[in-house]
């Protein structure tokens, strides 16, 4: 009776796109993290450093954009 009312493989296809978008997110994240720290230590010019936490947060910010395009239009 359960089979055919749960899509089981559409299931299973929504956990792992999820997982994936959620580690990858966090991933975006902490590099982005990881390199506004370094920008923060390092004396000279660190434009570098800051333009790869300006790309991690828009990118992030982006990824959360779209879920919520596809939350609202679904």
């Amino acid at each position: 009776m359960t089979a055919t009312i749960i899509d089981w493989g559409a299931l299973l296809d929504v956990v792992l796109i999820s997982a994936f978008a959620g580690l990858a997110i966090a991933l975006t994240l902490g590099v982005g993290i990881v390199a506004s720290l370094r920008a923060q230590d390092h004396k000279g010019n660190a434009l570098a450093l800051n333009a790869v936490t300006v790309i991690s947060v828009a990118l992030v910010a982006g990824a959360i954009a779209v879920g919520l395009y596809f939350i609202a239009n679904k």
